[in-house]
């Protein structure tokens, strides 16, 4: 507990990474002056300055997006995906994708994922709100060897394995079926507690390859949104990506995202039981009123139904009486 505790008040491997990687990228940002990338380089420095000005001021630099439970089945209740959330020093919003992907689109990928891994594991699990965490990780860093030896090193310092409860789960994305993944290093991760999850599957082409790469590795199948909220009739519809995905990986356990609503929630459940938690940007962030509006759209399902029943039970009589 001391160890943990001088770990999260001064956190030398995390602030060693930062360093390197601010040094690293200012040079790459001053070669690309005068490029048509000159601007998208220059927002990703201001990014990664501001980011490192929240760690050392030890403001937050993560939401979480609740993984709601919708499955009598699910056997991991408190977990929540940890979501990049950067500010400028007014405190106004950062966009993070555009500063991902100038440094991901620029050599930068495992550096910035070793940063943004210690970040979130830095006082894990002392938020007693998320006992179970998911993280998004590029295929790229996983073969990384200095990303493996830091983040491994965080994960053993954890010691997941006595706690049942404490999970963490990485959320594979990047990835192509040409980006073949260490069976021997995914062991190693395994062994100190780790999960995987594939990020953000549809019914592509790509997403096709990356299942069957993926065969023996995922525990969780993440539905892309396109998929979970497009027409049931429709060629990537939810019906289609459930059934190809049991197929190629039927012992993956499902979670929608994009889930539009609580009602939405119940009626994905409804349709397909082999879905276990739903996430989505519109969902409460706490369990309980979620589950409170779950509940209650059940209920509202069921009196409609309950209306119907009925009225059709009058238009019944009726034919009959005129019969």
């Amino acid at each position: 507990r001391a160890r943990r505790a001088a770990m999260n008040k001064f956190d030398k491997e995390l602030l060693l990474a930062i360093e390197a990687l601010l040094q690293n990228y200012r040079r790459f940002v001053k070669d690309g002056e005068g490029t048509p990338d000159e601007e998208n380089l220059v927002y990703g420095l201001r990014c990664l300055v501001n980011l490192a000005n929240m760690v050392l001021r030890d403001v937050p630099i993560f939401g979480v997006e609740t993984w709601h439970v919708i499955s009598k089945e699910a056997t991991i209740p408190r977990a929540g995906e940890m979501l990049l959330r950067l500010k400028d020093y007014k405190g106004n919003p950062m966009p993070p994708y555009p500063f991902i992907m100038a440094l991901y689109n620029n050599g930068f990928t495992a550096q910035l994922d070793t940063i943004l891994i210690l970040s979130a594991l830095r006082k894990f699990p002392d938020d007693s709100r998320i006992k179970q965490i998911s993280l998004n990780v590029s295929a790229r860093s996983l073969r990384d060897p200095e990303f493996v030896k830091v983040v491994m090193a965080r994960l053993e310092a954890l010691e997941l394995r006595k706690n049942p409860e404490i999970k963490v789960i990485f959320e594979i994305h990047e990835s192509t079926a040409h980006l073949s993944m260490s069976k021997q290093v995914l062991k190693l991760f395994r062994e100190v507690g780790c999960a995987f999850a594939i990020d953000d599957v549809g019914l592509s082409m790509n997403d096709v390859m990356r299942l069957g790469e993926f065969d023996g590795i995922a525990d969780y199948i993440k539905i892309d949104r396109s998929c979970v909220c497009a027409d049931a009739d429709a060629s990537n519809s939810l019906g289609a990506a459930v059934s190809y995905i049991k197929t190629m990986l039927p012992d993956s356990i499902l979670v929608a995202e994009g889930v539009k609503s609580a009602a939405h929630a119940w009626e994905i459940q409804q349709a397909f039981p082999d879905i276990h938690y739903v996430q989505g940007l519109y969902l409460p962030e706490r369990r309980k009123p979620f589950q409170a509006e779950f509940h209650n759209a059940s209920i509202a399902h069921r009196a409609l139904n309950s209306v119907s029943g009925a009225v059709c039970g009058v238009e019944a009589g009726a034919r009959s009486h005129l019969l």
